[in-house]
């Protein structure tokens, strides 16, 4: 008797645990059954756009990178703000994101094929790989499976500033689970892509500090200005302005050579945790685009919602109602 009773409360056990615990793991495979072209949907419609304006790849690199460093990657940095709701996307970071509607007309097409299978959260993932491949990088898998979130907060968003010290931006990436060198690599995402003078003017002011290059400071002058402007009304620079479509490692030789526009590059060519990562990558161009890949699939498992957990939306900009 003992032993059924104890049989008994094992199986009890069992199913309490089971049913306490809804999360699925991220699977490659995830839509094999529910919507085996899911990858090939996404990939056929990001081609057409990469073609048409090859600007958005790295607008969707970033936009990732926002979405995931807020409540995970969920896709709430989608979500439009209505007048009883705010949302991610509101905050001052968030302002000069692209791309919302490139995500919306692919789901879209994603919902005509198969309605109500494919989440937006998954949906920038792939279309955040498509967008390292299509820039020249190596190609990688991306576990499926993450669910969007249901909440999207304007307050809760607290990302690494470009002008932070870099201590404070080892620490916010360390308590999302990247190593000293995992930053340096996503730093290299600045391989492509453009930003604001605004980013970067406070260090056209400092003259002889010794932190940027002479040349480059004049020339940065000449185009941003000194003074503030609107937003609306400041200019951009690449980050990258040799080959500013290209994921390469020349990001890390402008590191090495003080010509990065932002301090917290800068700053990684001479902080005593993160020089020797800088260094080994501004030398080392097939390991970089290795490590960028690795580090950008890590990126897009961020604290994901699996299973029960928030929901699959219709439409990306919006909450299911």
């Amino acid at each position: 008797m003992s032993n059924l009773l104890l049989l008994l409360l094992r199986l009890v056990l069992a199913i309490a645990i089971a049913r306490s615990s809804c999360v699925v793991a991220l699977d490659v495979g995830y839509y094999a059954a529910t919507c085996p072209d899911a990858e090939a949907t996404v990939r056929q419609a990001m081609e057409q756009q990469f073609y048409n304006d090859n600007t958005i790849a790295p607008a969707l690199i970033r936009m990732l990178f926002h979405d995931c460093f807020v409540r995970g990657s969920d896709a709430s940095v989608m979500i439009v703000p209505t007048a009883a709701r705010s949302s991610e996307r509101v905050a001052i970071p968030n302002q000069t994101l692209r791309g919302f509607n490139i995500v919306n007309r692919i789901k879209t097409v994603l919902e005509s094929a198969c309605p109500g299978v494919v989440s937006c959260a998954d949906a920038l993932a792939l279309m955040a790989r498509d967008s390292v491949v299509f820039l020249g990088g190596s190609s990688y898998d991306v576990p499926l499976g993450r669910r969007d979130g249901l909440q999207s907060n304007a307050w809760e968003v607290n990302l690494p500033a470009p002008f932070a010290p870099l201590d404070d931006v080892l620490a916010a990436f360390a308590a999302k689970g990247f190593s000293a060198e995992e930053t340096v690599v996503l730093l290299g995402g600045h391989t492509v892509g453009a930003t604001h003078c605004a980013a970067f003017r406070y260090r056209l002011k400092n003259a002889d500090d010794g932190t940027m290059d002479e040349n480059l400071r004049r020339d940065m002058t000449a185009a941003c200005g000194v003074g503030d402007v609107a937003p609306e009304d400041d200019p951009t620079e690449f980050l990258d302005p040799g080959t500013p479509f290209v994921v390469d490692n020349a990001c890390f030789g402008q590191m090495v050579g003080n010509r990065s526009l932002l301090q917290v590059d800068q700053e990684a060519a001479t902080h005593a945790v993160t020089a020797g990562h800088v260094a080994y990558y501004a030398a080392s161009p097939d390991a970089f685009l290795q490590r960028f890949s690795e580090v950008m699939a890590k990126l897009a498992t961020v604290d994901v919602l699996e299973g029960d957990a928030g929901e699959v939306r219709k439409v990306c900009s919006a909450y299911n109602k």
